[in-house]
């Protein structure tokens, strides 16, 4: 099982296709689809196990406590991934949402750390938190295995899982909780983030390697679920380490550029007075994405988006004039073409922002939006 805390940008799965479970905290808990085979696996695992372990139940209960012992997992890995978010908005980095899936649970985090000790804080926490679950356990089990051995060997299996969910995740390679800590040991020891990043992946790229070949190996001699299982554990860390790489080198590519680099300057102006319903409106917003400036007394006051054009017009069917439909400038995110792109994307992240506009002197000298800043990091690679 994997447990990692990731970018919006590395996500592992389609994450809309998940259902929200609420909010705890204040941030957002999701189930991916894919969890419902995972947790279906375990709970025959679970059971299957405590057919062994307490032979006299009958089979009902063997499924019924299977089931329990993977929620309580579940809520383990959960437990996990929120250490990883508590710390992260105590230092000031936003988490978008925490989601459960096949492989685990993983916290989507706005951007990446800023420093070395910030990141070795969020990562560490989630394996110590393992480790405080798995310690609790323990003690519960100690104290009664002899007068409820029941629950007891409920309690033994919680320990196991938490410690080698703590173990895994500490093992040195990028995603994983090990690998984030590699990284910032590295980045704090050598001050060279790009170079510590490197060395984390292919920690990263090696495990999920090592994890696919001892796996196949597995499988062809005794141990053939358990191999598959590893194989593709593998081959998720090696992929999900490879996506990681692909993003950084992304991110160092936009510190070198700025917003006048990779904006987009090919937007037209409309009076203020312009009827909703022109020709001239519809012919501007003919792209979903597209904008129009909104001219007020000769200069751009604001924008005006094909969304916000429909709102208007449906309440106002008739009489409305691009002015009614604008959005000042003084009431939108906006950058200046000096800005770094790379900050800029951390900020967009951050606020869950599609596009910003530009401006220079008070002026809106153009509009950036997510896919010209990736088509500008594009061009290096």
């Amino acid at each position: 099982m994997d447990s990692t805390a990731v970018t919006s940008s590395t996500t592992p799965f389609d994450m809309n296709l998940s259902f929200r479970l609420g909010k705890i905290l204040g941030i957002p808990v999701e189930v991916n689809i894919t969890w419902i085979f995972i947790f279906a696996l375990v709970t025959f695992l679970f059971s299957d196990y405590f057919q062994e372990a307490r032979p006299s139940w009958p089979q009902f209960q063997h499924w019924g406590v299977g089931a329990l012992t993977a929620l309580l997992f579940f809520a383990s890995v959960l437990a996990h991934e929120l250490s990883h978010s508590i710390v992260a908005v105590r230092i000031g980095i936003p988490v978008h949402q925490i989601t459960l899936f096949i492989f685990g649970g993983v916290s989507q985090l706005a951007h990446e750390a800023g420093r070395s000790r910030t990141e070795f804080m969020v990562a560490v926490v989630g394996p110590l938190c393992s480790l405080a679950i798995c310690g609790a356990c323990a003690g519960l089990w100690f104290g009664l295995r002899d007068s409820n051995p029941g629950i007891g060997s409920v309690l033994l299996v919680l320990a196991w899982v938490n410690l080698s969910l703590a173990v895994f995740n500490m093992l040195p390679g990028f995603p994983l909780d090990g690998g984030r800590v590699l990284r910032s040991a590295l980045w704090g020891l050598t001050g060279n983030y790009w170079l510590a990043t490197r060395v984390a992946v292919a920690g990263g790229q090696l495990l999920g390697v090592l994890m696919v070949a001892g796996g196949i190996l597995m499988a062809v001699t005794s141990e053939g679920f358990q191999g598959i299982w590893m194989a593709v554990v593998g081959l998720f860390l090696f992929s999900a380490a490879t996506s990681s790489y692909r993003q950084e080198r992304l991110r160092e590519r936009l510190k070198q550029g700025t917003v006048s680099e990779a904006m987009s300057t090919s937007w037209q102006s409309l009076p203020g007075e312009t009827p909703l319903g022109s020709p001239m409106v519809a012919r501007g917003l003919l792209n979903q994405g597209q904008v129009l400036g909104v001219l007020l007394h000769g200069r751009v006051a604001g924008i005006a988006s094909k969304a916000s054009v429909d709102r208007v017009s449906k309440v106002r069917p008739s009489g409305a004039i691009l002015a009614d439909a604008m959005m000042s400038l003084e009431s939108i995110p906006r950058v200046s073409p000096q800005e770094s792109l790379a900050e800029v994307m951390e900020a967009m992240e951050s606020r869950g922002l599609g596009g910003m506009v530009v401006t220079d002197g008070g002026e809106m000298v153009g509009i950036i939006v997510r896919s010209d800043i990736r088509r500008f990091g594009s061009r290096g690679r």
